[in-house]
């Protein structure tokens, strides 16, 4: 029996916004100042998703990844200062989460940035009273496919997983959402491909932010 969801959880980077721009802006600017060569956007989607530590591991390459923590440092420091300069909300993200909220779905985001920098773009695009919970990366550890969070949210709420969706662009949302045995919804307008959302074992994939209402009728 299909079971119509009390709760949602959103990946942030590539499903609710896209920050692309900035966060390649940020790491690129690190890697200029420590004489490493920069990527373009489309190069560092491919590298965003799997936390900052793994970003600029793969954005250094394999001859510089002596350099991981100082640019790393550089770059967060960045990020901070600009990361409002290019992002912004997909189109009709901002509608369908309100409308969520008007038929009474629980809304929390689970996401490999780092806490402060989740919570302050959540805050900027939606308020602060949009999301119950901001769950982000504190300290290195929880960096999903890990669940710690995902089940932090899940108990918090006091739900079921069965009663939730989790939302992502990512192949690591698909892997986290089968870890926690939660449905999971791959989003074609982020930083991955349908296809690769599929293969990852998505249980729905979806081309438009509207088309969550219908799953939540």
């Amino acid at each position: 029996m299909n079971i119509v969801p009390k709760a949602i959880i959103f990946d942030l980077d590539g499903t609710l916004v896209d920050t692309a721009a900035d966060l390649a802006g940020a790491m690129n600017f690190a890697l200029e100042k420590f004489g490493c060569p920069t990527h373009s956007v489309e190069v560092c989607k491919r590298m965003i998703g799997d936390g900052l530590k793994m970003f600029a591991k793969r954005a250094l390459g394999e001859d510089s990844q002596h350099l991981r923590d100082e640019v790393l440092g550089a770059m967060k420091a960045r990020y901070r200062d600009k990361c409002f300069e290019c992002s912004r909300l997909y189109d009709g993200v901002f509608e369908v989460v309100n409308k969520l909220r008007e038929r009474q779905i629980r809304l929390a985001v689970l996401t490999n940035k780092d806490q402060d920098d989740a919570e302050r773009i959540v805050e900027h695009f939606f308020g602060a009273d949009t999301f119950e919970y901001v769950v982000g990366v504190v300290g290195g550890s929880g960096v999903k496919p890990d669940i710690a969070g995902t089940m932090k949210i899940v108990e918090s709420m006091g739900l079921g997983c069965e009663d939730f969706l989790l939302v992502g662009d990512g192949v690591v949302d698909i892997r986290t959402g089968t870890a926690g045995g939660i449905r999971s919804v791959g989003v074609s307008w982020g930083f991955r491909r349908s296809e690769e959302l599929a293969e990852a074992g998505a249980d729905i994939i979806i081309d438009s932010p509207v088309e969550i209402l219908g799953l939540v009728a």
